[in-house]
């Protein structure tokens, strides 16, 4: 998706949106619930965010959602591992 709106220099919601209407069925967003568990344990042994989102192909802001909601206080950037 982000590929997508780049080249076309879209907002992703706005390339969603296209797809969606010829009938494209997008994958679901986020973490499968056993991502999020092992997510939880990696961030908890010190992986950064970004690293996670790299391992599940995802934003990292994606990930930073999911971890706060299971109920992680998230580190400060220099408080990594």
């Amino acid at each position: 998706m982000k590929a997508l709106a780049a080249r076309w220099a879209l907002h992703r919601s706005t390339v969603a949106g296209h797809l969606r209407h010829a009938g494209v069925q997008l994958r679901r967003q986020g973490l499968s619930e056993e991502q999020l568990r092992e997510g939880v344990r990696l961030y908890t042994e010190g992986w950064s965010l970004q690293r996670l989102a790299e391992r599940y192909c995802c934003d990292a802001e994606t990930v930073r959602t999911h971890l706060k909601q299971a109920g992680l206080n998230m580190r400060r950037s220099w408080e990594r591992g």
